[in-house]
């Protein structure tokens, strides 16, 4: 395992993160003080929060989703739909949810998962006999380990957005958007039902049959399901980890910080000694509780 981590993060300080930054640099907006700062600024805090230094963070046209890269340079894109579809202390939520793979070290495995398939595929598409299969057959129990890890550490990073926020409000409206409701529906919804919808699932583990079709949807996903996300972190949220984590956020929740790019201010201050922006109006305090996620215990089957 140890050489197999060795290659690939060379493998990626060499050739893939390179060309991922290339067309990052070329196609998409990267965020900052002067570039969107209504969402860069949104950055700096939770990075401070987590610990983790900042990543960069980029915007491109795509659907309701975002995905952070990186083993050596690490770096954020949001895609264009999601700003349509939430409101932006859900945006916030998502980064703080992206900022939780980084903070947990998540980037690696992830990066191992990609490149067994790529493998894999390239294996079958090579048209060598028996290639694709032996491959399976070498990487398939390895690959099927890291992918349940993936899926797994997205409940770890939901937790830690739900700290970073304060409360699981957020992340369980961000759910609600992936599964298709804007931000600004006037139609009613539940987060009850869409949670009771988890409990109703698992029943259904009772019959064999069932647990294996269970296994063939998890497996098409890259993700927990929708409503065992939902489920799973407002149990989380009502644990005594949590309100430790929201409760030693106080001095990060309540520092005054530049409203251009997110930085810890001095009320003193006539400028922001980051980006330089003029604050004789009062730097702006942060409305969302903040708390350092660690990497979560163990979770159960997603």
């Amino acid at each position: 395992m140890n050489g197999l981590q060795r290659a690939i993060t060379l493998f990626h300080r060499n050739y893939s993160e390179r060309l991922v930054r290339n067309s990052q640099l070329a196609e998409s907006l990267r965020l900052s003080p002067g570039q969107l700062p209504e969402i860069y600024r949104m950055l700096p805090p939770i990075c401070e929060t987590f610990g983790i230094p900042e990543p960069e963070l980029y915007l491109t046209m795509g659907p309701v989703n975002a995905f952070t890269i990186g083993t050596t340079r690490t770096s954020i894109t949001l895609f264009s739909e999601l700003l349509e579809h939430m409101s932006m202390d859900e945006i916030e939520t998502v980064l703080a949810h992206e900022c939780g793979h980084i903070l947990c070290q998540h980037m690696l495995y992830h990066s191992m998962a990609q490149v067994l398939q790529l493998a894999v595929d390239v294996g079958g598409v090579a048209r060598i006999p028996f290639a694709s299969a032996i491959l399976q057959v070498v990487a398939g129990p390895l690959q099927i380990a890291l992918e349940t890890w993936s899926r797994k550490s997205e409940l770890s990073a939901d937790r830690a957005a739900a700290a970073y926020m304060g409360s699981p409000d957020a992340i369980t409206r961000v759910m609600f958007r992936f599964a298709g409701i804007r931000h600004d529906s006037k139609l009613t919804h539940s987060v009850e039902a869409f949670a009771a919808q988890a409990l109703e699932y698992e029943a259904l583990r009772e019959s064999r049959w069932d647990r294996f079709l269970q296994w063939q949807v998890g497996q098409a996903s890259t993700h927990p399901l929708l409503a065992v996300r939902v489920r799973e972190i407002h149990n989380w949220s009502a644990t005594p980890a949590f309100a430790r984590l929201v409760e030693t956020a106080a001095e990060i929740r309540t520092a005054f910080r530049c409203g251009r790019c997110g930085h810890r201010a001095q009320p003193h201050w006539h400028h922001c000694q980051n980006c330089g922006n003029s604050l004789s109006v009062p730097a702006v305090r942060p409305d969302t509780a903040a708390a350092r996620a660690v990497e979560m215990e163990p979770h159960g089957h997603v």
